[in-house]
């Protein structure tokens, strides 16, 4: 088996434009979701009308908007100069200081553009933040009944790019090794290797589990690389034991591995495995977590994804990188992926075979 594993090895380093893609693939992921800065708040684009005879309201407003740090005001003589602002996009609210319906009160009138409502839902939230104040004041309210005191339970900070690290190596783990395994072998097949390979006195099994431990060296390579980009290149922060890391690595490496054998089981060419291959990782891929929670599937469909195998493995290890868990902390996702080892080795066993039959 060891004469098997090293010229494995070869043939994954042999195949360098292969290997290069199944490396870089999701660091590629890691280094654009890194130059993204998920914290920063977009400016708004505020245009305030000087309205005739409601000079001083109108300066208290302004005075008001330009404690919102991503509010940045702009003034306009008319109500139609401002929509003219907002229809050549150089603005992306109006707002017209009026008079109230009772004595001695203002209405501020907003004229949006309806077609970005991310911005319109962060700029109300603060321009309902703004009148709150603006009312307090107009009271006579200088010192709120009820304030807020933020009181942090953990020093651990946790950006977007934190969360959505561990997903990425977890899908390059799982594109790695189906797509890898299912193509590989079905190469293996054209090229009359595995036929070969029975008609000598070698073990298949020492063959197939020379495949395995080579797939599973370059998982660990790719491990690695895709936590050094996002710790040494963007500062994302691990707070738990990165070993555990590589331990849940290995684990979704074989599962994957498993359903790589049941396609290539099943496809009668290289391209036929390839297509099956990406038609089972792309739904994970975009189902399982990678890149934003489940929580936000609908209610449906975030039990259904539970069920994929790439689901409790992001899960697991977000819980050790950023809730700083040990694998004892993640047993029923431990338990999830022990069910589909022995699930995903069944189909592998029961659609794989070195015969000519199955190609």
């Amino acid at each position: 088996m060891a004469k098997f594993f090293t010229a494995s090895i070869r043939m994954l380093y042999r195949d360098k434009q292969a290997l290069f893609w199944a490396l870089a693939f999701p660091i590629i992921f890691a280094v654009i979701f890194g130059l993204f800065d998920f914290s920063a708040q977009a400016d708004i684009r505020v245009v305030l009308v000087d309205s005739p005879g409601m000079e001083q309201a109108n300066g208290g407003v302004a005075v008001a908007l330009g404690q919102v740090d991503f509010f940045k005001v702009s003034h306009a003589k008319t109500e139609a100069a401002g929509k003219s602002r907002i229809d050549d996009d150089e603005a992306d609210m109006v707002l017209v200081v009026e008079p109230g319906p009772a004595p001695e009160s203002l209405t501020l009138r907003t004229l949006y553009n309806e077609g970005d409502p991310q911005s319109n839902q962060i700029a109300f939230s603060a321009l309902n933040q703004v009148v709150d104040g603006m009312n307090l004041l107009m009271a006579g309210v200088t010192e709120p009944a009820i304030s807020i005191h933020k009181e942090a339970v953990t020093d651990q900070s946790i950006s977007y790019y934190d969360f959505i690290l561990p997903g990425l190596v977890a899908m390059g783990i799982m594109n790695v090794a189906i797509a890898g395994i299912a193509v590989g072998i079905s190469k293996f097949r054209e090229q009359q290797i595995l036929k070969r390979i029975l008609a000598t006195p070698a073990r298949p099994g020492n063959f197939l589990g020379a495949q395995v431990l080579a797939r599973l060296v370059l998982a660990m390579i790719q491990t690695a690389l895709i936590l050094a980009v996002g710790v040494f290149m963007f500062g994302a922060n691990i707070y738990g034991n990165i070993i555990w890391l590589f331990v849940l690595a290995a684990l979704g490496n074989i599962i994957f591995l498993n359903i790589g054998f049941a396609i290539a089981g099943r496809s009668k060419t290289e391209d036929a495995a390839n297509g099956l291959a990406q038609a089972i990782a792309l739904p994970m891929m975009f189902l399982s977590g990678v890149f934003f929670p489940t929580e936000t599937l609908p209610d449906l469909m975030a039990q259904i994804v539970k069920l994929l195998p790439l689901t409790p493995l992001i899960v697991a290890m977000r819980k050790v990188a950023l809730d700083g868990e040990t694998l004892a902390a993640c047993g029923p996702q431990l338990l999830a992926l022990g069910i589909w080892v022995v699930v995903s080795f069944a189909l592998a066993r029961s659609m794989f075979s070195f015969a000519e039959k199955n190609a």
